[in-house]
């Protein structure tokens, strides 16, 4: 098994407190996760992902969850770090220089 690189171990922890955060305000709204994937027209298994921090959302997933929670988009992004590490690109040429 591979060890997880700063990238990997950063955006592992930035999906794990954004799922809890989304979790903590269906929650909050006594939603289930049924209802709340419904109401976005996805899987409830997608919404499950998202909470475990197995799913990256798309800003327009963001946009969707934030309006069916009927909170503004920020309360679900307020305070979470911006990555610092950054994963290259598959198709670069050269390597980037620090």
């Amino acid at each position: 098994m591979r060890t997880p690189d700063a990238y990997t171990t950063e955006r592992t922890r930035l999906l794990h407190t954004f799922g809890a955060r989304l979790r903590a305000a269906r929650e909050q709204q006594g939603l289930s996760q049924e209802t709340l994937a419904r109401r976005a027209d996805v899987h409830r298994t997608h919404i499950g992902a998202l909470e475990q921090g197995h799913r990256d959302p798309h800003l327009s997933m963001l946009l969707i969850l934030a309006e069916h929670l009927a909170l503004p988009p920020a309360a679900l992004l307020d305070g979470l770090p911006a990555p610092r590490e950054r994963k290259p690109p598959t198709h670069a040429k050269h390597p980037i220089s620090p």
